[in-house]
This record gives C-alpha cells, structure tokens and sequence, in this order.
C-alpha cells in the first residue's frame, strides 16, 4: 500500500509540474489572438459605399435600401456615394484604387463583368475583394409600348425574323441588357436594330414616345409605365413566373428556354482585411433575413433579397465571367 501511495503522489506531482509548464505557453499563444481581436474595432467611422450610377436607379435604389439596414447593425454611418461614368466603370476604378481600410465599398453588378468582356475596363470582379450579394434579380422582363401591333413574344419574334433591322431594342451598350438582347437574336433568329439609348429612365422614355421598339429591363424599373397601362409585358426571363407579377408569362415557357438574372453584390479594395469582409458579408445577410427590408424591395422593384456569402458570390462571378467570355464574339457582333 505504501508502495503505491509513493508512486500515485509521484505521479501527482508530475502532472502538476507539465501542468504548471503548459499554462504560461498557452497563456502566451492565445494572447495575441485575444490582443488582436481587441485591436479590431472597424468600423470607427462613416462608411462609404459608392454606386457607380446615377441616383434614381434601380442600383441606387438598392444600394440606399441596404444602407439604411446596415447603419444600426453596423454601428456607424452608411453613406452612398453617386460617381457615375462609362457604363459604371467610373466608380468601379475609384473604389479599386481606395485604400483598403475597409471605409470605401462599391455596390454593382454583372455589368461590372460586362465592362471588360467589351473593352471598357480591363479587370472585373478579381481586382477587387468581394463581400457578399444581397440580391439576385430575376425580374428581367421585356417590354413593348402598348400601342403597338405585339401581344405575344411570338409575334414580336416573328416580326423581327421577317424584317431584320426593323425593331429598334434599346439598351446601354456593353451592359447587361445588351448581352440580352444578342442572346434573344442568336436563340430566335430575330435580327434587331440594337441602340445605345441611355440608362433605364431615359429607355423608358424612349419607349413611351414611341422612338424604340423594344425595352429590355427589371420589372421595377419600368413598373410606373406598366402600372399606368403605357407599358406591355411580353414576357420574364425567369425560371418561374414571379410571384410579385404572376400574370407575366415567362419566355421558357412560351418556347425560349433564356434566363436572364443579375446579383447585386458589395466589394472592396484588393488587401481588405478578411475581418471586415465577413463582417460586413454577415451584416448583409441580417438584412436580407428582415420582413421589412423584403417589403421594401418588394413594393419598389419587384425583387426578393437573395443572400449569397463570399464564396458563393465570387464562384457565382467566376462563372458568369467565363459565360460572358465564351459568347464574346456574339456580344461583339464579330
């Protein structure tokens, strides 16, 4: 008995001596992490966010929405910032070349990919450190006044097989609903006389007056013109019909198997700290997760929050940039 009680206080007092080594190296191991978590105190002071467009748009209208979300979450200031100029590439090139403290954000879309497929930049989403998306609108519809001859999307296709050059289709060149538009000839075989006519307000009043054929945009943006009866819907490039617009028929179902979407996503300058990335991507998806933010969106432009983390985002860029990429020479018309 003896024996062992010597051998179990031995064995006592090994374990308290390894014990007693190995709490001061723990100690000095997890504190750094615990000194640089406190040293982490973003934001401490306004936000930017800079929408590559003017004020008005539906981009504007989104940005402005997710800030006003963003603020009591956050705990500081959200600030948009309106620096428009070529197709978005203006306030995409101000951003990129912020300093990456986290304080400048830019809020765009697929366009931004768009730009350097046509030439107008030479980078898209790579240069820069993406955060999160807090919309995918799928909601783009294709629009004629209603005082012309087209009730279907047959019709309009018929006519535009018959009589290449003929419809006029209003779009920014190089933007997104350009790519639709080239993608809708090169399924159909409809030949249209594409035009650069403006941003969405401008292409509505173009429709309205009669001057286009054609308008091709998210169903908000024209909703006053659709509401009033200016406006006819022929069809929504969507999987499904939206359940904010139910009587729209969607062009697969009408025999055109297009879909056309567009992910409204935040980034920052290249070098961000990680940290704030999440931050803000957990941030984003708070907001989309609200009853209020979804009513907003929902009464103003048709959409519904659809949430993508950074992985998913950056995957889903990736891949939307090979798509431009590999139908480059049909959105050139080479």
């Amino acid at each position: 008995m003896k024996k062992i009680s010597v051998l179990l206080i031995a064995m006592l007092l090994v374990t308290s001596l390894f014990a007693g080594c190995s709490s001061p190296a723990q100690t000095e191991k997890e504190a750094p992490e615990k000194a640089s978590e406190e040293s982490f105190d973003w934001p401490n002071k306004p936000f930017e966010i800079v929408v590559p467009f003017n004020a008005g748009g539906d981009t504007d209208f989104h940005a402005r929405t997710y800030a006003k979300y963003l603020e009591p979450i956050l705990g500081t200031p959200v600030v948009v910032v309106n620096v428009a100029g070529a197709n978005g590439s203006g306030g995409t090139i101000l951003v990129r070349d912020s300093k990456p403290d986290g304080y400048s954000g830019l809020f765009f879309h697929d366009s931004m990919l768009m730009n350097k497929v046509v030439g107008v930049t030479d980078f898209a989403h790579e240069a820069l450190d993406v955060a999160a998306t807090g919309i995918m609108d799928n909601s783009y519809i294709l629009a004629v006044n209603t005082k012309s001859p087209y009730k279907t999307l047959d019709d309009l296709i018929g006519y535009g097989k018959a009589n290449p050059g003929k419809l006029t289709y209003a779009s920014s060149v190089g933007g997104y609903t350009y790519y639709v538009g080239r993608q809708i000839e090169e399924l159909t075989g409809a030949d249209f006389n594409i035009v650069d006519a403006g941003g969405g307000t401008d292409r509505n009043a173009a429709l309205l007056a009669q001057k286009i054929d054609i308008n091709v945009n998210p169903y908000g943006v024209m909703k006053p013109y659709i509401d009033s009866g200016d406006f006819r819907v022929l069809a929504v490039f969507s999987e499904e019909r939206s359940g904010l617009f139910s009587d729209v028929p969607t062009a697969k179902e009408q025999g055109y198997d297009l879909i056309a979407q567009r992910a409204y996503f935040l980034s920052f300058p290249k070098g961000t700290d990680e940290r704030i990335i999440k931050k803000v991507s957990d941030a984003m998806e708070q907001v989309s997760k609200m009853p209020e933010y979804a009513e907003d969106i929902a009464t103003a432009y048709c959409v519904e929050p659809d949430y993508m983390n950074t992985a998913d985002t950056k995957a889903y860029l990736d891949n939307a940039m090979k798509e431009f990429e590999a139908a480059s020479e049909m959105i050139l018309g080479e």
